[in-house]
């Protein structure tokens, strides 16, 4: 059998295209206090600094053994730019960035300049990444989508008013934010990135009417804008909404773990492939490595298309966790081929 590389794999597996086998990786954050101990690099400056985020994602790769490498660790980046204030928790190895505040005006935004600031820091860490690892392994670069955007300008808590009360701003917003979003994307694919996984979490707690009506003709018009390969990530129970989610039109849907895989497989009928979705706290930073074999296995025996965890990945998951995705990955695979043997 001819040998293929970690981003022909990866490739095939998020189009729905025979692999060898399926290819581990996270298309969430992949920031550990393990990982954090053992590459130098350190949360606050690994969300904000280039050569630090690219060091302690390329840990998650070398380390835990993960088949990609994923950047960046939070979901502000483009908010930042947009002049929210961040709040990056100085002195904490285990809190992402938050926003605080919004800008002094969302009515009017202008899409900045994203070569620059933290939105430049994520592109030169990719950079920083495709010189280390070739063009073999491939890049996850993570891009906050439009709804969430809109949630981080305006406050979240204002915008979930917004939808019933205030509408037509709620539109204004996501008719820049999702723009900021296609830019940001696409400067990335050009600068090197395999993949863009889109973050949607807000999404899932506004119910499948205001995602059809508020979020979803914004995802459609950013993934048809993006220039290369994305992958969907919606946190939650996300299965009510799936044929929705599915009409986004990405490549791939990274699914919460408190959604059954075959369930999933079920409700998108072939149409994208499905990617996940271990529990990172319950399983991932919980349990031992026996039991995250056992539950991999399980995920893999449903169907999963790319095993992934179904969530950020916590800061105090152990690194052996991750390695035994990977064990119990392969272990399916030295079955199978005794079996075929």
């Amino acid at each position: 059998m001819k040998l293929i590389s970690q981003l022909e794999r990866l490739t095939s597996a998020v189009t729905r295209k025979p692999v060898d086998k399926v290819p581990v990786v996270s298309f969430t954050q992949t920031g550990t206090l393990e990982l954090m101990d053992a590459s130098g690099a350190f949360w606050p400056d690994a969300h904000r600094e280039a050569r630090a985020m690219a060091t302690l994602a390329l840990a998650a790769h070398r380390l835990g053994g993960l088949e990609a490498v994923r950047i960046p660790f939070g979901l502000v980046a483009e908010a930042e730019r947009l002049g929210c204030k961040i709040n990056y928790h100085e002195g904490k190895s285990d809190y992402t960035p938050t926003v605080e505040a919004g800008p002094p005006s969302y009515e009017r935004l202008t899409i900045p300049d994203l070569r620059s600031g933290v939105t430049g820091e994520i592109i030169s860490a990719l950079r920083i990444c495709r010189s280390r690892v070739g063009f073999n392994t491939p890049i996850i670069v993570g891009v906050t989508a439009p709804f969430t955007i809109a949630g981080h300008v305006r406050g979240i808590n204002e915008i979930l008013l917004d939808l019933i009360l205030n509408p037509d701003l709620v539109r204004n917003i996501l008719d820049q934010t999702w723009e900021v979003t296609v830019a940001f994307s696409n400067e990335l694919l050009r600068s090197g990135a395999d993949f863009i996984a889109l973050i949607e979490p807000t999404a899932s707690i506004i119910g499948a009417d205001f995602f059809k009506e508020f979020a979803l003709p914004y995802l459609k018009k950013a993934i048809d804008a993006i220039e290369g390969p994305s992958v969907l990530h919606i946190c939650g129970n996300s299965l009510p909404m799936m044929e929705l989610i599915v009409d986004a039109g990405a490549q791939g849907v990274s699914i919460d773990q408190t959604v059954s895989v075959a369930a999933a497989s079920d409700a998108v009928k072939g149409r994208c492939s499905i990617i996940g979705n271990v529990d990172p706290v319950g399983v991932l930073q919980l349990r031992n490595e026996d039991s995250v074999i056992a539950d991999c296995s399980r995920i893999l025996d449903e169907g999963t298309d790319v095993l992934a965890p179904g969530c950020g990945i916590s800061p105090y998951t152990p690194t052996r966790n991750l390695n035994a995705m990977v064990r119990a990955r392969d272990s399916k695979v030295s079955r199978s081929s005794a079996r075929r043997s």
